[in-house]
């Protein structure tokens, strides 16, 4: 294994596919689990040869090429049954759908929630801002409010236009962006994303949008953690068990006919943090039994000493850095008095007269001074003493 300050972790995910549902996992897992494992280097993992991935196309490490020491772990996230026969050391699955031989289950339950919950998570909402923007001057997205029709290859678009137009009168929205995965769709006289958009520019659209209708999970997911008015549209109830782990069985529909009632009982449909808690719980699961498994190579002590090391080095450097300040502090300074005699003749009059304000002060203060010696030199004489009775009696008699 690599001798590095953390241990190694591959994310098997279907890197090669352009859908939402292959290009998400691997972004939100790279994201969470580096926040949970820190120093941990974090490698894609790709299922075949020479693919990579349509988002922005990052290169992947094929499986194939990885051997049972390359890795602590390799966390398993795909959108399909995996049709790999044996796993490179040791595995454990999040969120996959089936073929789970050979990989540890942590949690209880068949399946936790869609990872897509979490998209909220991976990019800044700036950034979106900007991506929609972009997409606008594009004429990609229009202006005003929209509602984004998902369609897959599998998708009856000529069904399901008008129950989209009736659903989008209904929510007084004057305009349909079709999102497309894997395909690109007829001309429907609606502006259209291309079918391999950048993963940033996906997520834009749906953040932006005010109703979606998903053509599968991971769609409904990403519009369920944005916050979006959603429904599914499902007509084999394929990803039915699956939604209904982040989101409501009113908000699945079967047939276009059924479209417009779901969507008006979406406005409803509380949105509920269980799925992302129940996620979080995994996740973090799944970050313990990483470090229990680099724990148990050994290399906890060595891991102890490189992180004392980095500690130490992190001290130096912020002594060196703060000798530097000082010294360059002391240079401006330096400079900025080597150029004094250049001033304006604002600042030479705010001079002249601050220092005759100075020489008052110190007369004030001289003659504030002898005042006082003089009357503690009458003070003291005989006379004034022996005379404080009758000044005494003569102050009360006059103070009536």
């Amino acid at each position: 294994m690599v001798g590095e300050t953390g241990g190694a972790l591959g994310l098997l995910c279907s890197t090669e596919l352009d859908g939402l549902g292959d290009q998400l996992p691997v972004r939100v897992l790279e994201r969470e689990l580096r926040e949970r494992l820190g120093d941990w280097r974090i490698t894609p993992l790709a299922r075949i040869p020479h693919s990579h991935r349509a988002d922005g196309g990052l290169a992947a490490t094929p499986i194939s090429t990885v051997g049972p020491d390359d890795f602590h772990l390799i966390v398993v996230s795909l959108s399909e049954p995996l049709d790999i026969p044996e796993l490179p050391g040791k595995a454990v699955g999040v969120a996959v759908k089936a073929g789970k031989t050979g990989i540890e289950v942590l949690s209880t339950r068949d399946d936790v929630p869609n990872l897509g919950v979490l998209a909220d998570r991976l990019v800044e909402p700036e950034v979106l801002t900007a991506r929609v923007q972009h997409l606008q001057q594009l004429g990609r997205l229009p202006e005003h409010r929209y509602l984004v029709l998902h369609v897959t290859e599998s998708t009856p678009l000529a069904r399901l236009r008008p129950a989209v137009a009736k659903a989008a009168e209904l929510l007084a929205i004057d305009h349909v962006v079709v999102l497309p995965t894997g395909t690109k769709p007829d001309d429907l006289g609606w502006p259209s994303l291309p079918h391999d958009a950048v993963l940033e520019d996906r997520l834009a659209v749906l953040a932006n949008a005010a109703a979606v209708v998903a053509a599968d999970e991971h769609v409904a997911a990403a519009a369920q953690a944005f916050g979006r008015t959603w429904v599914l549209f499902d007509p084999k109830s394929a990803d039915k068990q699956a939604v209904e782990q982040f989101g409501s069985a009113d908000q699945i529909v079967t047939a276009p006919s059924r479209l417009v009632t779901a969507m008006r009982r979406a406005l409803k449909v509380e949105r509920s943090a269980k799925a992302v808690r129940l996620l979080d719980e995994h996740l973090n699961a799944v970050a313990r039994l990483a470090e229990e498994t680099y724990a148990r190579t050994g290399a906890v002590e060595s891991r102890i000493a490189l992180l004392a090391a980095e500690n130490e080095a992190l001290r130096t450097a912020h002594r060196q850095l703060h000798a530097r300040l000082i010294a360059e502090r002391e240079a401006m300074v330096e400079h900025m008095l080597s150029r004094s005699g250049d001033i304006g003749p604002d600042l030479a009059t705010e001079r002249r007269l601050h220092s005759e304000l100075a020489d008052r002060h110190r007369d004030v203060l001289a003659a504030l001074e002898a005042e006082r010696a003089e009357l503690a030199a009458m003070r003291s004489t005989k006379l004034y003493r022996w005379t404080r009775l009758p000044r005494v009696v003569y102050g009360k008699l006059r103070g009536r």
